[in-house]
């Protein structure tokens, strides 16, 4: 499974670089793990070109490599031997299973609402082989609907599943004309995250307080305030600090990466961005790195809410021939040679506040003489980069930054 973190975290990181050409300076929030795992149930039904494109993007490819050294564990031993009939989507998709397992346990301390499906129009008949993949793996279905000749009613049938899966937070996912008759197959990823931290900020602590932007730029945010034990590093090669927040219980954290101050605050943090791989994460956040000090720390309430065309996004990166109706392969999720995925809409929703329960922070209370104040200070007023991370299986959930809270 560690081959498959691995995996995810490198794409994550692609990804956002990609996100960024948009707009280096706009605010972002996506969810790397889920487009992998949506991704990884259109896998699970690609052929040829297609399935050899989304292996190379989302670094598939790596883990296939890795696994093939020995049977997954996953599946039985008659699946292992069928399993290069189909390129080991069927071992991709059983340790996506496994993740999305774990990562299931976690949803009864915090909000964490993750939401894949497919919706394929109805002359398009679904391999039932394939039904049951993503139902085992995936945790979820692919629904029939009539986009020919019903498409409003489609678009309808979508958006209301969203904003039901996302406790209302995401609605309209899908405009008016966005789905017509001539749409074939939309995959629908949405995300809502929202948790209480370990140790919480008090309201009576969170004041109006400048964040700078750019050097011509200032804006008043609510600015929360605590003291007390965090794990803090400062990482020397892009010069920024690296903070832990930990949400409650200790399964989830925060890790704010805040470039040092400047004259042009977002420069710094492009350039800490360009850094970011999956390896400098690991050292950054290892022990080696970072230690536990008694840390004042500053941080800027926020809420973030986005939407991205990953099909725009994924084509730029090399995923193309599943959106080309002439070039796409999904004969194993329908055996029509027609079949090619229309859209795919990536939507998520974050935020940040000062809400924590008493009895998390009376657990984490820490007595300090307060004769002698020593500690560090942490004040993220300007831009700065997060991620959001399942501590166990030191898989990526969110990353994010904020240019302007």
């Amino acid at each position: 499974m560690d081959c498959l973190v691995a995996a995810n975290t490198r794409f994550c990181c692609d990804l956002f670089r990609e996100i960024s050409k948009v707009d280096r300076h706009k605010n972002m929030f996506f969810c790397p793990l889920s487009i992998s795992a949506a991704f990884g149930m259109v896998r699970l039904g690609a052929r040829s070109d297609s399935a050899r494109q989304i292996d190379e993007v989302l670094h598939f490819s790596e883990f296939s490599q890795s696994e093939s050294k020995e049977p997954s564990p996953c599946l039985k031993s008659d699946q292992r031997k069928d399993n290069s009939s189909n390129d080991g989507s069927d071992a991709l998709s059983c340790y996506f299973g496994k993740l999305l397992s774990k990562l299931g346990r976690i949803r009864a301390d915090c909000m964490l609402s993750i939401a894949n499906r497919l919706y394929g129009d109805q002359e398009f008949p679904i391999s039932p082989v394939y039904i049951d993949g993503v139902i085992q793996f995936y945790h979820t279905t692919i629904e029939s609907v009539d986009f020919r000749k019903d498409s409003e009613k489609s678009r309808q049938e979508i958006n209301f599943w969203v904003e039901s899966q996302s406790q209302g937070k995401i609605k309209e996912l899908f405009g008016k004309d966005s789905i017509d008759n001539t749409t074939v197959l939309v995959l629908v990823n949405t995300v809502c995250f929202k948790s209480k931290w370990e140790k919480y900020f008090d309201c009576e602590n969170t004041v109006d307080a400048p964040f700078t932007i750019n050097e011509n730029e200032k804006k008043t945010v609510k600015m929360m305030n605590q003291t007390g034990l965090f794990r803090i590093g400062f990482i020397e090669e892009v010069k920024a600090q690296i903070l832990e927040m930990r949400y409650k219980k200790g399964k989830l954290s925060m890790f704010v990466l805040l470039p040092s101050s400047s004259s042009d605050n977002l420069k710094g943090l492009e350039e800490l961005e360009r850094k970011i791989t999956y390896e400098k994460i690991l050292a950054w956040t290892s022990p080696e790195n970072m230690s536990e000090e008694m840390v004042a720390v500053s941080f800027p309430q926020f809420t973030l809410e986005d939407s991205y065309d990953l099909s725009s996004l994924l084509q730029g990166m090399g995923v193309t021939d599943i959106f080309d109706e002439t070039k796409a392969d999904l004969t194993g999720i329908s055996l029509s040679p027609n079949l090619y995925l229309s859209k795919v809409i990536h939507r998520t929703y974050v935020e940040v506040d000062e809400d924590g329960t008493q009895a998390a922070a009376a657990s984490g209370a820490v007595v300090a003489d307060m004769s002698e104040p020593s500690y560090v200070t942490f004040n993220a007023n300007h831009p700065f980069a997060f991620f959001i991370k399942h501590n166990k299986t030191q898989t990526i959930l969110f990353h994010g930054r904020v240019c302007s809270p």
